[in-house]
This record gives structure tokens, sequence and C-alpha cells, in this order.
């Protein structure tokens, strides 16, 4: 039985929200590396500290800058984090499109197989375009582009890194198009029927509800496949997006 559109709203939310819980245990990991080098530079200038309680703070220097990097690195990597709320919000608001995939690559560095196992590249053709929409759609849109890409690599048996490349293109009145291209293949089923999966009780491959949001936002949504790889695309015409009944 298909789900009405109230469904597939509420559906939506599990999908995006449950995607961005499970990165938290790679947050706590890529923090918990920065905070282990704090740990190391202050345990170290508590030594030399009380060995040498005469020795010049300059001695120091090269010690204190590994704590300085440390605690930027902690406040970088929690507000690249903290920026979850804004691009999961149904407000209407403007976004820098090369600002909003640039957070998204960096959110997915939290998916401990996505950052050691996938090269991904970032290309903009121009850094310039804003958007004007619910941030939540397009949000979704990708993010569950990348992972079906990250579930296909994770199948795939290679030791090298997988391809993958993100690029945004000017389409339309200040539109913008967005393309995923991946090294890898979808499931030789119907990638767009609901619940569509080939792994029992797996929530889904999440594109069904991909089309679903742009489809309400006015978008269109496109999948082409190859021998050898995958390319998702997303195509906004206009500058400004309004959800549509």
């Amino acid at each position: 039985m298909k789900l009405a559109d109230s469904g597939l709203m509420a559906l939506a939310d599990t999908y995006l929200w449950a995607g961005m819980g499970q990165k938290i245990h790679g947050l706590i990991h890529n923090l918990n590396n920065h905070a282990h080098v704090m740990d190391m530079q202050v345990n170290m200038l508590a030594a030399k500290a009380d060995s040498s309680a005469d020795e010049p703070l300059k001695a120091y220097e090269d010690k204190l800058a590994r704590l300085a990097n440390g605690t930027a690195s902690i406040v970088e990597n929690l507000q690249k984090n903290g920026r979850c709320s804004f691009f999961a919000q149904k407000s209407q608001t403007q976004i820098n499109v090369h600002d909003f995939l640039s957070w998204m690559v960096d959110f997915w560095g939290n998916d401990l197989f996505f950052k050691h196992h996938i090269s991904c590249r970032l290309f903009h053709e121009d850094q310039g375009i804003n958007l004007q929409m619910p941030p939540f759609y397009l949000t979704l849109c990708l993010e569950q582009g990348i992972r079906n890409v990250v579930e296909a690599c994770h199948e795939m048996e290679s030791s090298k890194k997988h391809r993958l490349q993100i690029r945004a293109l000017p389409a339309g009145n200040g539109g913008v198009k967005i393309i995923l291209q991946s090294s890898t293949q979808v499931p030789d089923l119907d990638p767009w029927a609901q619940g569509s999966s080939s792994k029992p009780g797996h929530l889904g491959m999440g594109l069904p509800l991909a089309a679903f949001l742009a489809g309400r936002m006015g978008w269109s949504i496109n999948l082409s496949k190859g021998e050898s790889e995958t390319g998702l695309e997303i195509i906004i015409p206009e500058q400004k997006s309004v959800e549509r009944d």
C-alpha cells in the first residue's frame, strides 16, 4: 500500500534524522582525536613546568601551538556539525550552493567509512549561486544519493578508495543542477518504488522519498546507470523554490 503525502513527509523526517544520528559515533571519534592531542600536550606541559619552573614560556611554544590547534579543530568541528539544524529546517530561507555542498561533504566526514574509503571531489562552476527554499528538501535529496553510494561501496570488495564526484552547474533562472557521480552500481530493482531495497528489513533506498520531495518543490531528479558508474541529477530550475500542494 502506498503512503499518503503526510506519511511520506513523516518518513522523510525519519530518514533525515536517523541518518544524522548515525553519524554521532563518528563525530565523537573525530572530536576524541583532537581531544587526545590536547590532553597529551597539557600533560607534557604540566610535567615540564613541574621539573623546570624557571624555564621560559618560549620553550613551550611548540606544545602550546599544538594545544591551540587542537582547541581550534574542536571548535571548527562543532560549528560545522551544529549547522545540521539550519540545513534541516523546513522554513523558507536563503542558502549558498557552494556553502551547502561543502557542509554536506564535511558532515559526511563523520561517517568513518566515507571518511577513510571514499574520495569525494566537489566541483563548482559558480560559487555565487544563492537559492531560496526550505533547506530540508535539498538536504534529504542529496543525503539519500550519498547514502546509496556509501552502501554500494560497502558491498564492493576493493582496497582502493571509491570515487565520488559532486558537481554544481548553473541552470535556469538562477537555478542549479547538482550531479552526483559515483563508481558504483544501483541494485537490479526499481529504485523509485516505495520501499525498494535489496536487503531484508532495510528501510529502503530513500530515492522514492527524494523524488517525492523534489516533486513538491517543482524540481526534477533523474538516475543514470552505466556499466561501472551511476549518476544522480537534481535540477532546481529557479532561484526560488516554494513547496507545492
